[in-house]
């Protein structure tokens, strides 16, 4: 059901995401582009009628998973394909899994988070200020979830310090 994206898949994985996420939620192409290449970076996806239907996109780091992105198609929303892809996901994933949202102060955000409460993820009380993918970028003010259970305050210093040592560079 899911699978690691074939290189000649990433154009529409690529417009996909910036379907899905704000400008500075993710790289420009290029950029984005090269990380397939990087041996801790994966992108997993899920096809429908042979048709990109969803995507995650991964860090292993040394205890954990960062899932960087996850994107449903629009037209796929809302019927709990995206909670069903999660699971198997989650399930497939050795380590705890720890992903970065926006603080969930109002609408999207709180559905965003809502939803991966309901998919077994805490909520933290832990965030910092995601660095600027580029200098046409703005910083994002981020708080961090995780699955299987809540993340402490020694596991928040580790991310974060694998964060700013390999991620955002």
């Amino acid at each position: 059901m899911l699978t690691i994206l074939q290189e000649k898949q990433f154009d529409t994985l690529y417009q996909l995401m910036k379907d899905s996420f704000p400008e500075d939620e993710y790289r420009d192409y290029q950029t984005q582009r090269a990380l397939l290449s990087q041996p801790l970076y994966k992108a997993y996806i899920y096809e429908n009628e042979q048709e990109l239907g969803a995507f995650f996109t991964t860090w292993e780091g040394p205890e954990f998973i960062y899932l960087e992105h996850f994107a449903v198609k629009e037209s796929l929303r809302n019927g709990g394909l995206g909670s069903r892809l999660l699971q198997i996901f989650l399930q497939q994933q050795e380590k705890p899994v720890v992903i970065e949202i926006e603080p969930p102060e109002s609408g999207d955000e709180k559905r965003r988070a809502e939803f991966y409460v309901r998919n077994g993820f805490s909520l933290s009380e832990w965030g910092y200020i995601q660095p600027a993918y580029s200098h046409e970028k703005s910083p994002v003010s981020v708080v961090l979830m995780s699955y299987p259970k809540p993340l402490q305050e020694q596991d928040f210093q580790s991310f974060k310090k694998w964060m700013f040592t390999h991620i955002y560079l």
